[in-house]
């Protein structure tokens, strides 16, 4: 799978520990969901992303609340001492890691509205898929950069997200094999990405 090196991570405290725990746990369940059910792929992605934020806050001691959800992080609001927190932790991530962690949270808002709105699903089948999978290049790359930073990794450049490994991978050729067969045995086409409404 493609995060398994957050599986070589061991951190100095064990709350650190349990949230890269988590953060994993969370990653491996959206790719094995990337195929067959991208809208929740997105939602958990979005939950991981929120982790990240989380390990940056416990590991740098910024004092956010371990309830802060994601926009607390990222979102200035009209409170002065929340928005001191804000900006000590973008201070602690470069300008492309907080982009990339803001960019997780408006593709995976959009796949909460998704989930509230499922019409929406088949109606945006092309956008979906493109916003989770630059999701995923965008997760591989946030991990990878805190991996560098908290954990000192040099190892994990130039990795690249690979969907080809993913569960459920199909190539052009099977597609097609399955979907000749779902005609000839009269079944209803299930979801694809590849497929127009």
């Amino acid at each position: 799978m493609n995060f398994d090196y957050l599986q070589a991570v061991e951190m100095e405290t064990v709350e650190l520990q349990e949230q890269y725990e988590a953060l994993y746990r969370d990653l491996k369940r959206a790719q094995e969901l990337y195929w067959s059910e991208p809208q929740k792929c997105g939602m958990l992605l979005r939950l991981a992303t929120e982790r990240i934020c989380h390990i940056y806050n416990c590991y740098y001691e910024i004092g956010f609340a371990e309830s802060a959800v994601l926009e607390d992080f990222l979102c200035y609001t009209d409170q002065a001492e929340h928005n001191v927190m804000v900006s000590r932790f973008l201070s602690v991530v470069r300008s492309e890691q907080r982009d990339r962690l803001e960019w997780l949270r408006v593709w995976g808002d959009e796949c909460i509205f998704m989930d509230e709105n499922p019409e929406e699903i088949a109606r945006n089948q092309d956008k979906l898929y493109m916003n989770v999978k630059k999701m995923m290049v965008h997760m591989l790359d946030a991990t990878r950069e805190m991996c560098e930073k908290i954990n000192h990794r040099t190892d994990l450049r130039g990795r690249t997200f690979d969907e080809t490994i993913l569960p459920g991978y199909q190539t052009a050729e099977e597609r097609e094999e399955q979907e000749r067969k779902w005609k000839k045995e009269g079944k209803k086409q299930r979801f694809s990405f590849f497929r127009k409404k």
